[in-house]
């Protein structure tokens, strides 16, 4: 049998330096000067958007409403006749004739 030796040298790690951060410098953001004037000014814009919003979702779920209680009723009469005459059937006596 033959054998094969292999000579495996793996190459050395490269070394790289240390970059250096730049040095962190402190940010100052202008501060708002709000008065609380505009805070109350702010809070009635929201709420008039708010207002809107509300009124429209509940527009919007009469509209569906009276879209689908038509069907809504319609399902439930369905289900009602159905349900009564699975009860009479299931009442009447099964394999018993009567003979006069």
């Amino acid at each position: 049998m033959l054998s094969v030796t292999y000579d495996f040298h793996p190459m050395p790690a490269r070394r790289r330096s240390a970059s250096k951060a730049p040095a962190a410098t402190k940010a100052t953001a202008p501060t708002p000067k709000l008065s609380l004037n505009d805070y109350k000014e702010d809070f009635k814009v929201r709420l008039e958007i708010h207002n809107y919003e509300i009124n429209a979702l509940i527009a919007d779920i009469k509209t569906g409403w009276a879209f689908a209680s038509p069907y809504v009723k319609q399902a439930t009469n369905y289900t009602v006749k159905t349900f009564n005459q699975v009860r009479d059937r299931l009442s009447e006596p099964v394999g018993v004739s009567t003979t006069d």
